[in-house]
C-alpha cells in the first residue's frame, strides 16, 4: 500500500480525462458520421460523458494497491472496452436485438453505478470512499457488471472467435479485479468487511 501526492494524482485525472474523452469524442463522431442515431447512441453519450466528469472530479486515493501484477489486471480490464466499438458484423435480426438489449442494459446499469459512485470512481485498485448504497446494496461490483454486460452486447452484434477471445479476457480481468481489489481493501479498509457480510455477492445477487 502506498500514497500519491494529491498534486500528481490530480494530474493524473486530468490526463485521463482527456483521454476518455477525446476518444469517446472520436467514437460518438464516427457514429455520427456513419448514420448511426438512435435511443441507444444517446444513452452511449450520456453514459460517456458521465463517466469523463467522474474521472475530473474524483476524490483523490487515500492509499493505492503497490504491486503492479494486481494493478495490470485492472487497467487490462478497464482499457479491454476500446476493442469492443465498431459497426455490426452481422445481418441476424435475432443476434442484433439481443445486442440492442444487452448493450442498453449495460448502460442502463453502468449509468446508475456511476452516478451512485460519484467521486468514488477509480481505475486503478485504490481506496476512496465505499459505496454501499443502491445497486452497491444489492452487490459489490455493479459498475465491473454493466461493463461485463456491454461487451456481451457487442459479441452478439460481432459473433467470431476473436471477438469471443477478447469477451472472456476482459470478462476474467474484471472478475479477477473484484476479488484483488476486495483483498486490498479487507487489508487496508477495515469496515469493507462489516460491508461484505451484508452484501454478499459481487455481481448477481443470489449466484456470485
Amino acid at each position: 500500500m502506498a500514497t500519491i501526492p494529491y498534486r500528481w494524482q490530480r494530474w493524473l485525472d486530468l490526463c485521463i480525462f482527456l483521454n476518455v474523452t477525446g476518444y469517446f469524442a472520436w467514437q460518438t463522431w464516427q457514429g455520427l458520421e456513419a448514420g448511426r442515431i438512435g435511443i441507444l447512441e444517446g444513452v452511449f453519450v450520456i453514459h460517456s460523458a458521465i463517466l469523463c466528469l467522474c474521472f475530473l472530479l474524483r476524490t483523490p486515493a487515500r492509499a493505492i494497491q503497490t504491486k503492479w501484477s494486481h494493478q495490470v489486471v485492472a487497467i487490462v480490464a478497464f482499457y479491454s472496452g476500446a476493442f469492443f466499438m465498431g459497426p455490426e458484423t452481422t445481418d441476424s435480426p435475432l443476434l442484433l436485438q439481443a445486442s440492442w438489449w444487452a448493450l442498453m442494459a449495460g448502460m442502463a446499469i453502468g449509468l446508475v453505478s456511476l452516478v451512485q459512485l460519484g467521486k468514488s470512481f477509480g481505475v486503478l485498485i485504490a481506496i476512496r470512499t465505499v459505496r454501499t448504497a443502491g445497486l452497491y446494496g444489492w452487490v459489490r461490483h455493479p459498475m465491473y457488471l454493466s461493463d461485463i454486460v456491454m461487451r456481451l452486447g457487442f459479441l452478439l452484434s460481432h459473433p467470431s472467435w476473436r471477438t469471443s477471445a477478447l469477451f472472456l479476457v476482459s470478462s476474467a480481468c474484471y472478475v479477477l479485479r473484484a476479488i484483488l481489489e476486495e483483498r486490498f481493501l479487507l487489508d487496508n479498509a477495515p469496515d469493507y468487511a462489516i460491508y461484505m457480510d451484508r452484501v454478499r455477492y459481487r455481481f448477481v445477487p443470489g449466484i456470485f
